[in-house]
């Protein structure tokens, strides 16, 4: 009996060993297993962030790339007017003026006003030309003016307020500044340059604004003298000069009577109000093809952007997954 006994406690020994080695293998299966579940949630947790950092990150450089190859169309304000006239005592003739305005993109404004006069008779020829010039409105600012035939600075003066306030033309006298060039011969030239900017560009769009160029429209009183119309019959041209070789024109205000050729001609501005400003409005051709790599571009991010937000919606959903043991 007895040892039968000690053969039952020794085999319940022996079960119990056992027993015990299985529950430590199980218990080291179940931690192994919760490891590789953690780190797979982990790696999925990376996953998603990572899908929707790259979403969120090319998705910002997308809008800005296509923001920037496809801005607002430029705008520009009122850029004022040049206005001719003869001051008093000037000889009597044909005047023709030319001006030109530089197609400089972001640049200051330079110009050059020809003005010419053709004597009605040649005994009159040696007589002095005397021109006087208005500049109001935003072609003041910064304004230098140099006299093609003389080493010194014209010096403009503000308009007194006991002339003429206001006309259709040139507008408030009190934002015209003015003064008067004599030359020895039949033509007087002036160069100038301005703070104003002719051209705005946004993108691969360019406007251009030139100031209108005129006469008065009656005898005007300016600084203590008197000051007259330009006489029937003056003929105006302006042209823009210096262009951009790659600029396109879309639409021209007023309209482009010569196709290539970015001028208007004027027959008669003392009888007939000439131009208050003249626009342009076009395209650049080496802007527009960057602007057309940028869209490129955009699209191309906005492509790995939903890539990359799938690839993390679908990490997102699919969750873990579970193993069955045995």
């Amino acid at each position: 009996m007895l040892r039968s006994f000690l053969a039952w406690k020794r085999s319940t020994q022996a079960i119990e060993t056992n027993l015990a080695h299985v529950r430590l293998t199980v218990d080291r299966l179940l931690e192994t297993e919760n490891l590789r579940v953690g780190e797979i949630a982990s790696r999925r947790r990376r996953v998603i962030w990572t899908g929707f950092l790259v979403s969120f990150i090319f998705g910002l450089v997308s809008v800005w790339l296509l923001v920037s190859s496809l801005p607002a169309s430029p705008k520009a304000s009122d850029p004022g007017r040049i206005a001719v006239v003869l001051p008093e005592g000037s000889r009597d003739g044909t005047v023709r003026i030319d001006a030109s305005f530089t197609g400089v993109v972001d640049s200051r404004a330079f110009f050059k006003v020809v003005v010419s006069l053709f004597p009605d008779t040649d005994a009159a020829s040696t007589t002095p030309t005397s021109f006087g010039f208005f500049f109001c409105g935003e072609i003041r600012r910064g304004l230098i003016l140099t006299e093609a035939n003389a080493a010194d600075q014209p010096d403009l003066a503000a308009v007194e307020s006991d002339s003429l306030e206001s006309d259709s033309r040139l507008g408030a006298r009190s934002e015209c500044e003015f003064v008067t060039i004599t030359s020895s011969t039949w033509q007087v030239i002036l160069y100038g340059s301005s703070d104003l900017r002719l051209s705005t560009a946004s993108g691969k769009r360019v406007l251009y604004v030139l100031p209108g160029v005129t006469t008065t429209a009656i005898d005007e009183t300016v600084n203590g003298s008197v000051v007259h119309p330009l006489p029937s019959g003056t003929s105006l041209d302006v042209r823009m000069v210096d262009v951009p070789v790659d600029l396109l024109v879309s639409a021209a205000s007023p309209q482009i009577p010569e196709a290539g050729s970015l001028a208007w001609s004027s027959a008669d501005i003392g009888m007939t109000n000439a131009p208050s400003e003249y626009r342009i409005a076009g395209e650049l051709g080496d802007r527009d093809n960057f602007a057309q790599a940028k869209l490129f571009t955009a699209g191309a991010l906005v492509g790995v952007a939903g890539a990359a937000l799938l690839w993390a919606i679908e990490a997102l959903v699919a969750g873990p997954r579970k193993r069955r043991l045995p």
